[in-house]
């Protein structure tokens, strides 16, 4: 509540002085001048509430100024029983976090697996999720009373990366998550980038075996389709007749089940063709990879590093720090709380 007052207060300050702004301006100079308010205040009694609705899961935490995580919730998304339940949930999940602090609380910023229109507070197409222009701002706001601002779940790892995590190092910052399907966002000299169309870097739907299956996108053989978690159930079904999580394909290949093994090795081969892919086209100092699937130990072997290393351009062997994620299985949520307590420059 606190920040839809200023927020009023400031725009009737814009208007009063009789000066037409776009969108995009008034915005900023809110923002601008909100943050600088908090930096003056102390921010002890703030927090703000972070989600990340994949869809396999619905990740939700009430998160410090600092990035720390105070409270958390993990539930299933149950995306087949329509937006409207799914949406009622994580209504549920705000009003259980808010009573669990006494901390004030910002707004909410919500991660989504697709296109995002934060001016418009629309899910544009998110297609794990089987959402298409859906006015999530205005139903999550009249659910919870709460100011609500959305972010593509990718991006918000990557904001999380880099300003709790060690992106901040890096002039070109690229940011991998790999969940029910793959999340990709870039950070160049200290900006976000989205691109004009709001797109950003979909790396997930670069194809990488055009005969390939058939991703929810509509065309076949995207990245996703492989190497997200997704991909790897898909697999394990066709290959080892089986309902298996990928979690439990890992597991199975550890125990030295030949065919889980199979899975694995063509997950790290694929994984290290898209890695290059990016390298290429992006030349980024770093590479941070998180999402439930980048928990397995086994991506991150010798093996990858020199599929990478082979499929680079000469130039750039060596120079690529590829790394799993710093903040982990909740990086979504902590990044996705960044919008409410960090100024975000996006081109």
């Amino acid at each position: 509540m606190l920040y839809i007052y200023i927020t009023i207060i400031l725009q009737i300050r814009l208007l009063k002085r009789g000066k037409l702004y776009n969108m995009v301006v008034v915005n900023k100079i809110i923002h601008s001048q909100i943050f600088s308010f908090f930096s003056e205040e102390s921010m002890e009694n703030y927090a703000a509430i972070g989600i990340d609705a994949g869809g396999t899961n619905i990740k939700a935490g009430l998160v410090d100024a600092q990035g720390n995580l105070l409270s958390v919730q993990v539930v299933p998304t149950r995306k087949e029983q329509g937006s409207e339940q799914v949406l009622a949930l994580i209504g549920e999940m705000i009003a259980s976090l808010c009573a669990s602090s006494a901390r004030k609380v910002l707004g909410v910023s919500v991660a989504l697996p697709g296109g995002v229109d934060d001016q418009a507070g629309k899910c544009l197409y998110c297609p794990n999720l089987g959402w298409k222009e859906l006015p999530v701002r205005e139903i999550l706001t009249a659910l919870t009373g709460l100011s609500v601002r959305l972010v593509n779940d990718a991006n918000a790892a990557c904001l999380g990366e880099y300003f709790y995590g060690k992106g901040r190092q890096a002039r070109a910052f690229l940011s991998i998550t790999l969940g029910t399907g793959i999340g990709s966002a870039l950070v160049l000299q200290n900006q976000l980038y989205t691109g004009p169309f709001g797109a950003g870097v979909e790396a997930g739907h670069m194809v990488v075996e055009p005969a390939g299956a058939l991703c929810n996108c509509g065309r076949r053989g995207c990245w996703e389709t492989i190497v997200s978690a997704s991909g790897i159930v898909r697999r394990a079904k066709e290959k080892m007749h089986k309902e298996l999580s990928a979690k439990e394909v890992f597991q199975l290949a550890r125990e030295g089940d030949p065919q889980a093994q199979a899975i694995v090795e063509e997950t790290i081969f694929y994984l290290a063709i898209g890695l290059a892919n990016l390298i290429n086209l992006f030349s980024p100092e770093e590479i941070r990879i998180g999402g439930g699937v980048a928990q397995a130990e086994e991506l991150f072997s010798k093996e990858l590093y020199a599929r990478v290393e082979e499929n680079v351009y000469p130039t750039l062997k060596g120079k690529v720090k590829i790394e799993q994620s710093s903040l982990g299985y909740y990086s979504g949520i902590i990044g996705a709380s960044t919008l409410w307590f960090h100024d975000i420059n996006i081109i």
